[in-house]
């Protein structure tokens, strides 16, 4: 008898669950395929040693986050020397909390809070590293830039890929901008900035890039 109430019971119970799923939205998107992961990007055709692009996903399935993506460009391969970026950190605006200068903290709480309705994922500025001088130099140049332009309200990532290392030829040296469009203060992770993933955003990084080496090669 106590099983077939609570039996009853269950399927009382489902239609509700089936009647929020449906309200929220998550019943379709449950049901639908995942949603797909996205880049346009600006090579430096027109401006040499700047790319810059944005990432969004498309579709209302369920998302897999930017944590995959981003770890791969940190951990290249499998080889045990050679399959890591040459350096990687974590700039932050001053008023963040220290717990963000943690990659993996910092990727954690971005996924997990990102809205469901929000589009867009991240940006990237690729700067290519002049071969005539060592990569470190170029890195704190690049390092300057992000610190002044990106860091000041959003969280960015920094990965220097130096494949001459690892004996490869026909790769240049670079550093790898990753910036999550969601400024952090000292009460966490904000609203996306859409201005940042957009072509004025592009236009504005582009112009803080070229006023910073005109600085550092006029001094």
């Amino acid at each position: 008898m106590a099983k077939a109430q609570k039996t009853t019971a269950a399927k009382k119970a489902a239609p509700i669950k089936q009647v929020a799923a449906i309200e929220d939205g998550t019943a379709d998107i449950e049901a639908g395929e995942p949603a797909t992961f996205k880049s346009f990007g600006k090579g430096d055709g027109d401006h040499p040693g700047f790319a810059f692009t944005r990432y969004w996903w498309e579709g209302e399935g369920l998302r897999e986050g930017i944590t995959p993506w981003v770890l791969k460009k940190l951990r290249l391969g499998d080889d045990p020397v050679f399959g890591q970026a040459a350096r990687a950190e974590v700039l932050l605006p001053p008023t963040a909390p220290a717990d963000y200068a943690d990659c993996a903290f910092l990727l954690k709480r971005f996924d997990e809070t990102r809205p469901s309705f929000e589009k867009h994922a991240m940006v990237q500025a690729k700067l290519s590293l002049d071969p005539s001088e060592p990569w470190h130099v170029g890195y704190e140049r690049a390092r300057g830039f992000v610190r002044a332009h990106f860091a000041v309200r959003f969280p960015v990532i920094l990965v220097a890929h130096v494949p001459g290392v690892a004996g490869l030829e026909g790769y240049g040296n670079h550093v790898h901008c990753i910036v999550l469009p969601r400024p952090v203060t000292i009460n966490g992770l904000g609203g996306t900035c859409h201005r940042l993933c957009s072509d004025r955003g592009y236009n504005e990084a582009l112009e803080a890039w070229q006023r910073h080496v005109a600085k550092e090669t006029a001094a």
